[in-house]
């Protein structure tokens, strides 16, 4: 059976991997806007951007039908941009474009690879895990 409109694939544990995708988004919530010196760990730079963005992308779209990757691109794009909007609110943070478009190139190439055959990847995964769709 097909997905309806804003479904996740048929999976069996659909709610599980929409739920560790969320939990992605505060985390990018947190590490966007918790003050340099709170940091556990130093962060920051292109590359972490790329990859975060690219993982959170990659991870959407491993869940959602292809029809849907357009809105999980948007979606993580539109996130990215404000995410560095508010770091306006912070005396230790400040909202860069670079950020922003860096953020885009690792949506743009987790889309890519999602259209190149790796998205809806979790269907797979339970496939090789022994868990039948629902």
């Amino acid at each position: 059976m097909a997905p309806r409109d804003g479904e996740v694939l048929p999976l069996r544990f659909g709610w599980f991997w929409a739920a560790v995708g969320w939990s992605g988004v505060g985390l990018g919530i947190v590490l966007s806007m918790l003050p340099r010196a709170m940091m556990p760990v130093p962060l920051g730079g292109t590359a972490q951007h790329l990859a975060g963005y690219f993982i959170l992308t990659a991870w959407f779209a491993g869940i959602y039908p292809s029809a849907r990757y357009p809105d999980v691109g948007l979606g993580c794009f539109l996130f990215g941009c404000s995410m560095e909007l508010l770091q306006i609110l912070s005396p230790t943070r400040h909202p860069q474009l670079q950020d922003a478009l860096t953020n885009a190139v690792g949506i743009l190439a987790a889309l890519a690879f999602a259209y190149a055959g790796l998205g809806g990847w979790a269907a797979p995964v339970e496939k090789l895990l022994g868990v039948a769709p629902r």
